[in-house]
Formats: C-alpha cells, structure tokens, sequence
C-alpha cells in the first residue's frame, strides 16, 4: 500500500444488502492516489453492527497518523470522528510548523454565500502565492473538520459543504487562526457579534493530537488553541466605526461575566504584554481601559475581537480593515 496524505475526505461503501445500511467499508480519500480501506463493519454476537479499523491500514499508518490501540466502535458516531481525525491528523502530517496570523472573512455581503467558491481575504492571499496553482487547506471548527481546496486564491471544493452546514448568512463573520500551515481555526458570529454554536461546537474531537511541536514565534495575540478553546465564557467582538465609545462596546461584551461573578479586576493579556483593570459594579476603570486602548492604537473600521477564558483573563486580536488580517505588535 503506498503511504499517501492528506485525506481530503472520508467516504462509506455500503454493502448491496439494504438491511445492513451502514454496513460496508470506510475509505479515506488522498488528494493524489487511490482511495485508502480505513474501517469495516461486522456482526457482533448481539446481532448489532460493529465497526472495525481495517487492520491493514493500521499496519501502514500506525506511526504516520499516531493510531489507538482501541479501534473497535460500537457506535457509528464514535467511528465518524475518528474518521474526521484522520483526515484532520493526515493535514497535520502534510503541515509544516509555525504558527501564523488570523484572518478575517467579513465580506460575505458580496458573495453569494452558497456559491461553490470563494475569494480568499486580500491579507491570506500572499501566503499561497508561490506554491502552485493548487493547494488544499483544512478548517477546523469544534470537532469537525472541512478539506477545501484553494485554486488561485480562490477556495473552491469543499467550500459549499463548509457554508451550507454553517448557514453563513450575509451578516456572519469568519474569523480564521492559522494553527499550522494550510490548518485553521473557526471562529463565527452571528450579526450581533455573538458566536455561533452548532452540535459539533460544544466538544472537541478526542482523536485530534499534535505531532510536531510549534517552532519559532507565535506572531499572534494569542495561540489558536485559545481560538479553539470551547470552554471560553466569551467570544464576541466590535467594530470601530465612527463615534464609536470603545469602553462602552468592550464593557458591553464582558458584562454578562462581570456581572454575575462581581469580579474586581480583570486581566488582558495580548501577545507578551498584560494589563489589569479594576472593576467597580460591574464598571470597568475608564482610566485603566484608556492605556489599554492607546497601546493599540485602534483604526477606523478595525474589528476587536474579545475572549475570556475560564480563569477570567482576556485575549484580544484586532483585526485591520484595510487587510482583512490581525494587526501584530511590537510586543509579540
């Protein structure tokens, strides 16, 4: 068997039988190559389907791909996400390290959101200059992961699926975090800055891993496992728009938090650099946030994004306007 990543995708081979309708095999689809047997169903003694990892394709793809050693599934459901990791782990192969910027989609009023391509953001489009005219990138969003395939600048394949699954309307937002070359983080807000949740949000996928360690520096404002992190109590953002009371939008956004747990002080925290503000009834120190907002030196039409992890302290990434990619700093 030759040895072929990534996967671009998973596909179920039913047997003729239309009483067995999961029964069958599970392949994996390569980008180049034959398509791949990855699991099989049979009967157990209950009479109940059982799924099985193909015990030849564990042999081949053991060390690549960082197989259990339990790969035997009585729930169909348990077999599809480790199918959806394999793809994820087989992009992870492909990858190389470094971490990149985020990116921001906000255009969706001028396209077509059902349309089967989409003209990647002016500030990620430099990062496939140079590769050929094909590439294929994977985003990751909760425990599922979408393959679509990038043809000069333009995200084609795989892009409907992505959008119709997600009912991206015109006043949603896509905000990318490059985890790894060509693998991304997901986040979407509503259009009242509010992240979206679906059935596959609310838990990570427990076959995803990480292979290759991160080299060099993060040149972002925090690591796109904070973008991924479900467990956030917040993921929101603003506009910078004329006449715009940044205390008041950033203070709206954490108010929820700030007022159920009456916290005194908060902790916001941007690549190397952290700054507190105290907080008085639920009110953030109007001094204290003014040094925060002169360090970063907010444009008109910038995009601030605001999460709050569990331990109550804040990332923030903004994102320009003019490039539609995060803003990086001295202090990164």
């Amino acid at each position: 068997m030759a040895v072929r990543v990534p996967f671009r995708r998973w596909l179920h081979v039913r047997h003729r039988n239309p009483e067995t309708l999961h029964g069958g095999f599970y392949c994996l689809l390569p980008i180049e190559g034959r398509r791949v047997i990855a699991a099989v169903t049979r009967y157990a003694r209950s009479g109940h389907l059982q799924y099985k990892a193909f015990s030849l394709f564990v042999r081949e793809y053991r060390d690549i791909l960082g197989l259990d050693e339990n790969l035997e599934w009585a729930v169909r459901d348990d077999l599809v996400k480790w199918l959806d990791a394999l793809v994820h782990n087989s992009f992870m192969r492909y990858s190389t390290p470094g971490v990149g910027r985020c990116w921001y989609i906000k255009h969706m009023s001028q396209l077509h959101v059902f349309a089967p391509t989409m003209l990647l953001p002016d500030g990620l489009r430099p990062s496939f200059e140079g590769i050929g005219r094909t590439t294929w990138i994977l985003i990751k969003h909760g425990s599922k992961a979408w393959p679509i395939e990038v043809v000069n600048a333009v995200m084609q394949t795989g892009w409907r699926e992505f959008s119709t699954t997600h009912a991206l309307t015109t006043n949603y937002k896509l905000i990318l975090a490059c985890e790894r070359r060509w693998i991304f983080n997901a986040i979407i807000l509503d259009q009242n800055d509010v992240e979206v949740s679906y059935d596959w949000t609310m838990l990570l996928n427990q076959h995803w891993r990480t292979f290759h360690a991160c080299d060099g520096n993060f040149i972002t404002a925090c690591l796109p496992s904070t973008i991924q992190r479900n467990s956030s109590l917040i993921k929101s953002g603003y506009w910078c728009i004329p006449h715009t009371n940044y205390l008041r939008e950033f203070q709206t956004r954490l108010e929820p938090v700030l007022q159920d747990l009456n916290l005194k002080l908060i902790s916001v925290r941007m690549g190397n650099r952290t700054w507190s503000i105290s907080v008085h009834d639920a009110q953030l120190d109007a001094a204290m946030f003014n040094i925060v907002l002169d360090a970063l030196r907010l444009q008109l039409y910038d995009y601030v994004l605001i999460i709050m992890l569990p331990n109550f302290d804040v990332r923030v990434v903004v994102l320009d306007s003019p490039n539609d990619r995060e803003r990086i700093y001295d202090w990164f």
